[in-house]
């Protein structure tokens, strides 16, 4: 199977220099993938959040994906949205491995609410620029809820800090011991 990547134009000139003028081709858009440190560094600020909320963790995350996220619907082979009817409580935030939005129909079943959610994708779909904007999303949100930066800085953050710490001491002491030694020779 050939994999074609580009941009239109290319992808065009490729088509029409193509030896077999009867096959099909699948196209979709070229997302550049989300880092794993990216994903690391979301999940821990998603539980910095559930902790200071003491709430669960995927509860919180659902939320932070439902308020901020892409919301890519899943659809079936023929296109319609796929959902499901669920107890019309706030159980579905805490799914781990499925992402709801909730719809405003609903009722009742066997004496049981139910209300139809429409499924979502979820993270691992995201190209990088849509990742990024759900992790400042989140960062915004432990800034607002009092998190200390300590906690909520990168581990490059913390480099630079650190570098920039050791600069402003270094010169400190530079300027400390100049100002000593011109004051004793007076």
């Amino acid at each position: 199977m050939e994999k074609i990547t580009g941009k239109p134009l290319e992808i065009i000139a490729h088509l029409m220099n193509a030896e077999d003028k009867e096959a099909l081709y699948d196209l979709s858009t070229h997302k550049e993938p989300r880092s794993k440190k990216a994903n690391a560094y979301f999940h821990r600020l998603v539980g910095l959040l559930a902790q200071g909320e003491k709430a669960k963790f995927y509860q919180k995350k659902n939320e932070l994906i439902l308020q901020y996220g892409n919301h890519e619907f899943i659809r079936d082979k023929d296109g319609k949205l796929v959902y499901e009817l669920l107890d019309d409580n706030d159980e579905w935030k805490n799914d781990i491995e499925k992402h709801y939005f909730p719809t405003e129909f609903r009722d009742s079943f066997c004496g049981v609410k139910k209300r139809a959610f429409v499924m979502f994708k979820g993270t691992s779909t995201y190209n990088s620029k849509e990742f990024a904007y759900l992790i400042d999303c989140t960062r915004n949100e432990c800034i607002g809820c009092g998190i200390p930066m300590s906690e909520i800085e990168t581990y490059e953050e913390k480099q630079l800090m650190d570098e920039l710490r050791k600069r402003a001491n270094a010169q400190e002491n530079k300027s400390g011991s100049n100002s000593k030694g011109s004051t004793g020779s007076s």
